[in-house]
């Protein structure tokens, strides 16, 4: 007697839960006339037959294949398979080099004409059904009904499906955004305003300038809504599932696609208040504002809030320079930190440092050594766990091995693979980092004079370079510098208190590439690490 196994699926939009189990009886029945023995029963409920992707059901379909396990695939037709003609030719083209029969209750024995036949049907019938459901949401938004999603100020009304109506409390919550950024307000302070006041967001916990600003292609975000002036716009964009990872992509659609609606009854603001930010908006955010160069300072990319890890990025000039603040602050007001720092005074201080540092090998001297100690603990503690961790490390590699593989055979999920590669790479790099910090020294550290001299010129011309109001560091010198600075940690301040920050960096630049520690210079001075060397 054969073995079987069924496969069934439902989609959201045309069956229920119970439809799964519908197909098991169904198909059970007919295995039976077949005289087969069904072994297994795979389903994915509520998942798409567009896509391969995302049905992990199939997924295990394919490995049981794989592994010869059932020599009968029974399914109530071809398009709970697949209702893609290119992933249906594909499962069958797979199933029949491995001697298994697609036995489908509505058609028997598939074969290759068959196949082409049913996938062609298929197809048709789901791009078909995608047509009629849009013809259906472009009726509903020519009524002046909404077709879908959630808007900020709006909430559905019970019994009556499509029909919005305004939530009077967020009302004010937008008519007081377009107000402030019409008064000159960026969406960065007005988030800030929102957030301090304890406003409830639209999503997630806080406001963010995005929020407000939202994306000029696709038309989205509170400022660029044209809803809140009584006109419902719908079909600004179109979705495309990639065919190489399944997901959806949104692209936009030409302007003649646009459907737009007058629904007066959910204006919120007035025309004028929004052709004023929309103004507004463009000029500051229109295509000159993309295509501007910007400059990049020395230290752009490097400086970091050492209250929340944020970034320091520049928010404008006065007459003693550009100064920069927490990103994170600005964005949302979420960090503490307010400071404003002038970002020529830290380059120049930070320059002075190294010159100070680099003038003689007695930092480096006193990181090698620790670092040789700390290394050969490492090695002495460890010795004897590093047969265990070289095994573990095989079978990190043979694992993911094994997943490679099956994604070359198209038999597990794109989403599946991302979670399940990031734990073994993230373990196999772990082991690796471990067994590298067993093996005892093989050889000397020593300082390269070379690259010592040649970095301390660079520094020299850094130094004299910024006494200069404006001029630039050549590209050798910013690249030079940037292979041994990492980041410059800046701690919060009081208005016109002192700079106080940490400068992190790498020494394998100017010591070669056996020494990986970092180096740390604090306003109080510095002091070699003790540890994680």
């Amino acid at each position: 007697m054969k073995r079987a196994v069924i496969y069934a699926r439902y989609s959201t939009d045309l069956q229920n839960d119970k439809s799964v189990e519908d197909q098991f009886s169904l198909c059970r029945d007919f295995a039976a006339r077949l005289g087969a023995d069904v072994v297994k029963q795979f389903s994915d409920r509520a998942k798409s037959g567009a896509s391969m992707f995302g049905r992990p059901g199939l997924a295990d379909m394919m490995t049981a294949a794989e592994r010869g396990d059932f020599e009968i695939l029974v399914t109530e037709s071809t398009d709970r398979v697949s209702r893609d003609i290119a992933d249906l030719a594909h499962v069958h083209k797979v199933l029949k080099f491995r001697n298994i029969e697609m036995q489908c209750v509505n058609g028997g024995l598939m074969d290759t004409v068959q196949i082409g036949m049913y996938g062609i049907v298929g197809q048709m019938q789901r791009e078909e059904g995608a047509r009629k459901v849009k013809r259906g949401m472009t009726g509903v938004v020519r009524s002046g009904r909404n077709p879908g999603g959630k808007a900020y100020g709006y909430r559905p009304i019970d019994g009556r499906k499509g029909e919005l109506e305004i939530v009077e409390e967020e009302a004010c919550i937008i008519r007081r955004i377009f107000d402030m950024y019409a008064a000159g307000y960026s969406a960065r302070l007005i988030a800030a305003a929102l957030n301090k006041e304890g406003v409830p967001a639209p999503r997630g916990r806080q406001w963010n300038a995005s929020t407000i600003n939202g994306n000029g292609m696709r038309g989205n975000g509170i400022l660029r809504n044209p809803l809140y002036v009584g006109q419902l716009v719908w079909n600004r964009v179109h979705m495309v599932k990639d065919p190489s990872t399944g997901r959806r992509v949104s692209r936009p659609n030409e302007s003649s696609a646009v459907e737009t609606v007058d629904a007066g009854h959910l204006r919120i603001i007035t025309d004028d208040l929004f052709q004023e930010v929309k103004e507004r908006k463009d000029e500051r955010t229109g295509t000159q504002a993309h295509t501007q160069p910007k400059s990049k300072r020395l230290l752009s990319g490097l400086l970091r809030c050492s209250a929340c890890g944020g970034s320091l990025s520049t928010i404008g000039a006065d007459r003693s320079g550009p100064r920069v603040q927490c990103s994170t602050n600005k964005e949302s007001a979420s960090c503490p930190n307010s400071a404003r720092y002038y970002v020529e005074k830290i380059e120049r201080d930070v320059v002075d440092r190294l010159r100070g540092m680099f003038a003689t090998t007695t930092y480096i001297d006193a990181y090698v050594e620790e670092y040789k100690a700390e290394s050969k603990r490492l090695a002495t503690e460890r010795r004897n766990s590093r047969g265990t961790k070289e095994a573990a490390l095989v079978n990190v590699q043979e694992q993911i091995a094994r997943v490679l593989e099956q994604v070359a055979k198209g038999t597990i999920d794109d989403d599946d693979v991302s979670s399940i590669m990031a734990k073994l790479k993230a373990e196999r790099s772990l082991l690796k980092a471990e067994l590298a910090a067993q093996e005892p020294p093989t050889n000397v550290i020593e300082i390269k004079p070379k690259a010592l001299t040649k970095f301390r010129e660079d520094v020299e011309s850094l130094a004299d370079i910024l006494k200069e109001r404006g001029a630039e560091p050549t590209m050798e010198m910013a690249k030079a510098f940037r292979e041994v600075i990492s980041r410059i940690i800046v701690h919060p301040r009081k208005p016109g208190g002192a700079y106080n920050y940490e400068i992190k960096g790498w020494l394998s630049a100017i010591t070669g590439p056996d020494l990986s520690s970092v180096l740390m210079v604090a306003e109080e001075g510095f002091e070699p690490p003790t540890q994680g060397l």
